[in-house]
């Protein structure tokens, strides 16, 4: 993966940046801090979003506001991955800059909002925004620290009006209050991914270690075990469908590759799903 980008900073730290990144990759980590929050437009082709318990996918014109969490950046759905690139241009709220803003207290927010990652009403005013900060990554001996600090509080202030907040300072402060989840709910909307181990736990915001001891305390079973046996019951019951490919179904099911689907199968049930498959039919004729 090559990635290209200019940015703008304030205060010594990331303010604003363009970014061009090729496609040849699954699954990154987000690329910006824990405790930042982000705004992010897309001038060229699509990814998808994951958070612990959803996947949004976002294609060209479609702006995104992240709340500070843990996610990952993952490449488009096949029928999205028309582009060899991705170029975006986006903008990076660190607490302690945003903190400075709007003289804040962050720990203090009545705003609630209630999601994690959204897609972002693009009005005409953010599209104006837009392209000025377009000129500036472009210009940067134009962009003194003063006029980034006033862009950035241009746009924080845009999109608390989007966001319907009562006070811009409200909005900014929910902006830095992680989303909660539920531990049972991350793991059962992630169950048929081919998310590792690792990558659960970072969803969860734990250690490996740490994941593996609440899974367990959860579920009375080891996360591998746990995983793989829900997979191949989902497999099973697709196999039932005599249309769908195997190959699908291993996708489907969260599988990285065939061979390890039919490994995991054949291991659980003695047979391939194929042979699996076959001998249902066999017993169907049979009736």
């Amino acid at each position: 993966m090559v990635v290209e980008f200019k940015e703008l900073k304030y205060k010594g730290k990331r303010a604003f940046e363009k970014l061009v990144m090729t496609t040849d990759f699954k699954r990154i980590p987000k690329f910006f801090a824990a405790d930042e929050a982000c705004f992010l437009y897309l001038t060229k082709g699509s990814f998808q979003f994951r958070t612990p318990t959803s996947v949004v996918t976002y294609s060209k014109n479609e702006a995104m506001l992240a709340k500070c969490g843990d996610y990952f950046i993952e490449e488009p759905p096949v029928h999205e991955k028309s582009n060899e690139t991705i170029s975006a241009i986006g903008a990076f709220f660190n607490p302690e800059a945003v903190k400075e803003l709007f003289d804040v207290d962050l720990s203090l927010s009545h705003f609630t909002q209630n999601f994690d990652v959204i897609k972002v009403n693009i009005q005409p005013l953010i599209n104006a925004f837009i392209s000025s900060i377009d000129f500036l990554l472009d210009n940067p001996a134009v962009a003194d620290e003063n006029l980034v600090r006033n862009k950035l509080k241009e746009l924080l202030i845009l999109l608390s009006k989007s966001e319907n907040a009562a006070s811009v300072n409200e909005f900014v402060s929910s902006l830095f209050v992680p989303f909660e989840y539920n531990f049972s709910e991350v793991i059962q909307k992630n169950l048929y991914t081919n998310l590792s181990l690792d990558e659960l736990a970072k969803l969860c915001h734990c250690s490996l270690a740490t994941f593996k001891r609440k899974f367990r305390a959860h579920y009375n079973e080891s996360p591998a075990r746990y995983i793989s046996t829900k997979k191949l019951e989902k497999a099973v019951q697709l196999l039932q469908t005599r249309s769908m490919a195997i190959a699908d179904i291993a996708y489907d099911c969260g599988f990285e590759t065939i061979p390890n689907f039919n490994k995991a199968f054949k291991k659980q049930f003695g047979k391939s799903p194929g042979e699996y498959r076959l001998s249902q039919l066999d017993n169907d004729l049979s009736r």
